[in-house]
């Protein structure tokens, strides 16, 4: 048992940095002098004037030396032992039973330990994890997560609290993608060291490999991997990129092979193999690691000092970011720094949709610069959407066949990558990244008019004409207007914009042969926003889809041979003299002066049949379930367009 006076360890021991420099200079060496084969034992010995017994401590890290030893060891491959080449074993109390004891557990090798003095909340991850990997013996470990979501500090607090239970602790990061043959050897360099073996390493992947797994059974070991997708593929999720597909190897040996031990991976990606080889009653497991709850999330904010809001602006706050601990960290020193800690002050900015700071944005501009094609597709059309859809609404949103046959995968593909959000059969974006995927379709489609080259405006729509009023008019305030406000940056004024839009516009008129696609919608909702005169426009034999003219005066329009699917205009009618709700009020009957009767959906106003026939007025019975519902005659509107069948009404 420790006392309750500071212990403190003679010697040092080389840091990560150190450790890299001096295995750095030994493999330049060792290419230059000895045609890339690894020195021995005894020629290191001879080499840099130490024992054997000595070197094995040195390169190993279990074990504290004199730092004279390190800098012979540096000096033999002609290098200068500086101040963070070294550091002093930790200083331990009996206060201080989560961090490592140099003591008792000599072989605890961390590399770069992480600062975890601002963990907050996670009480539930942590017992998930404790149980998975000590009383169901995992073998495979995988910590998913977005960026900033806390995985490498969860994952840290966690090996403070269980690293007694190991005989072999060894955390690496991946962030500068290690290979793995030089992971296998820095943890091999440390496993034999622990069982007392000669700490020359294999040369072949193979027998590191199967080292390493020998290694695992004999002794039980705790191997961290953090920052693990770094080294898989940009393009296919979960799949190791070209010079890394030993990872593979290695993640299939660990969880299938029966040994004492656990590898602990970090990952906003999942594996391919971790696919394959978790389930609920398997030795691999995967935890998706979610934003802090409101509680553990205003907890965070008192470490940058004293806020003042109310319960409800806290939640606010907190739900806004999903939790997550780095967003909340940085509006925290915002709030802090900009607003004298009021609360109430940074939520105006998040209503604005202005509060997605720098480092978040970096963290998400490099996981979106991994996606394929139809993943950035498939993101874009979640963040126009607003709201949680299903596959079918999205698949009914894509227009290319080739999108359509690969939704499924790209779905899977971004859940993998923890980007999308899936609940009750519907997917959407946390608000971050909502907010960064809308600012990212905003920049592409500015880009796009002011080059003329459209490729999203053909496949996606600015805004959904037929869909819900609130949303509808979120899609015009967070998409049309900032696309308007950066063209007017480039263009200087709307009358040069309404020229460049129109120029678009004849242009699509000109190809052969014309494909069916938004872009036609887009630039003439781009044009409405301007308040461009549309009178006498010629838009014939366009796909017109998505274009929301309700407002429009469209006196002289051509509209010969128009595709005007899911546009909305205001409605014509020679007059309503009746009309009838079901009973259960989605549909609405109407009949007009001349002698039509049409079916109407309520909830988007579209327009579902028209009977003939009639020679006169159609009365149809009044069965009005809420008063609430008369408001729908005040929006039948009077005739705009020559040819009233051939659009789509809006109620």
């Amino acid at each position: 048992m420790l006392q309750q006076k500071t212990r403190r360890y003679r010697g040092v021991f080389l840091t990560a940095q150190g450790w890299d420099k001096l295995q750095a200079a030994k493999i330049q060496a060792e290419f230059n002098e000895n045609a890339g084969d690894r020195f021995t034992l005894e020629e290191l010995s001879e080499r840099m004037s130490l024992s054997l017994n000595t070197i094995a401590r040195v390169l190993g890290r279990s074990e504290p030396v004199d730092k004279q030893s390190l800098q012979w060891a540096f000096r033999a491959f002609g290098l200068e032992l500086s101040q963070n080449d070294y550091a002093r074993p930790i200083v331990l109390t009996e206060e201080s039973k989560e961090i490592i004891d140099a003591a008792k557990f000599p072989q605890a090798d961390w590399g770069i330990v992480l600062d975890t003095s601002t963990f907050c909340g996670r009480n539930e991850e942590l017992a998930c994890l404790k149980q998975w990997m000590l009383e169901e013996q995992c073998r495979l470990v995988l910590l998913l997560g977005i960026g900033g979501i806390g995985k490498s500090t969860l994952a840290a607090k966690l090996v403070q609290q269980i690293q007694a239970e190991f005989e072999v602790v060894v955390w690496r990061s991946l962030q500068n993608a290690l290979p793995l043959e030089e992971w296998l050897e820095s943890v091999l360099t440390v496993l034999l060291g622990a069982q007392g073996e000669d700490i020359a390493v294999p040369n072949s992947l193979d027998e590191k490999l199967r080292k390493l797994i020998e290694g695992l059974c004999q002794k039980r070991c705790l191997l961290i991997l953090d920052n693990t997708e770094t080294i898989l593929s940009a393009g296919q999720a979960g799949q190791c990129r070209s010079g890394y597909e030993g990872y593979s190897q290695l993640f299939k040996e660990i969880g299938e092979t029966s040994h004492q031990s656990c590898l602990l991976l970090t990952s906003r990606e999942k594996p391919r193999e971790i696919v394959t080889l978790e389930g609920a009653e398997g030795a691999t497991r995967t935890l998706l690691l979610k934003g802090l709850n409101p509680v553990a999330g205003r907890e965070l904010f008192r470490y940058k000092g004293t806020f003042a809001g109310t319960e409800l602006e806290w939640e606010t706050l907190v739900v806004h970011y999903s939790g997550n601990p780095l967003a909340l960290k940085m509006v925290a020193a915002a709030t802090q720094e900009l607003f004298n800690g009021r609360i109430t002050e940074i939520l105006n900015y998040v209503e604005q949709g202005l509060a997605v700071f720098d480092d978040i944005r970096d963290l998400l501009q490099r996981q979106f610069d991994r996606l394929s094609k139809i993943e950035q597709e498939m993101l874009f059309w979640l963040a126009i959407n607003r709201e949680p859809i299903s596959l079918f609404e999205l698949s009914n949103d894509v227009i290319t066949t080739a999108s359509k046959r690969r939704l499924l995968d790209a779905m899977q593909s971004l859940l993998r990558r923890s980007l999308i959000e899936k609940e009750d059969e519907r997917f959407f974006l946390q608000p971050v990244v909502l907010e960064y995927a809308t600012d990212q379709f905003v920049q592409c489609i500015s880009l796009e008019i002011t080059t003329q080259t459209p490729e999203r405006l053909k496949t996606h729509a600015l805004l959904k004409a037929q869909t819900k009023d609130y949303i509808r008019e979120m899609q015009k305030r967070v998409i049309v207007e900032p696309i308007t406000e950066q063209l007017l940056i480039q263009f200087g004024n709307p009358q040069a914009i309404e020229q460049q839009l129109k120029a678009m516009l004849k242009l699509q008129q000109q190809q052969v042969p014309r494909q069916p696609n938004y872009i036609a919608g887009n630039l003439l909702n781009l044009l409405v926003h301007l308040q461009s005169d549309l009178r006498s426009c010629d838009l014939s034999a366009l796909a017109v889809w998505q274009a929301d003219l309700r407002q429009v005066n469209l006196a002289g329009v051509n509209f010969h041979n128009t595709d005007l699917t899911t546009s909305v205009f205001a409605e014509t009618s020679s007059g309503v003299v009746s009309l009838a709700f079901t009973p259960d009020g989605e549909q609405l009957a109407t009949g007009d002066a001349d002698g039509k009767t049409r079916l109407w959906r309520v909830v988007d106003g579209k327009q579902l049949l028209t009977l003939e026939g009639h020679r006169s007025w159609v009365c149809v019975m009044i069965e009005i379930p809420a008063p609430e519902f008369m408001g729908i005659l005040f929006l039948l509107f009077t005739p705009l367009l020559p040819n009233p069948q051939s659009v789509t009404p809006s109620l």
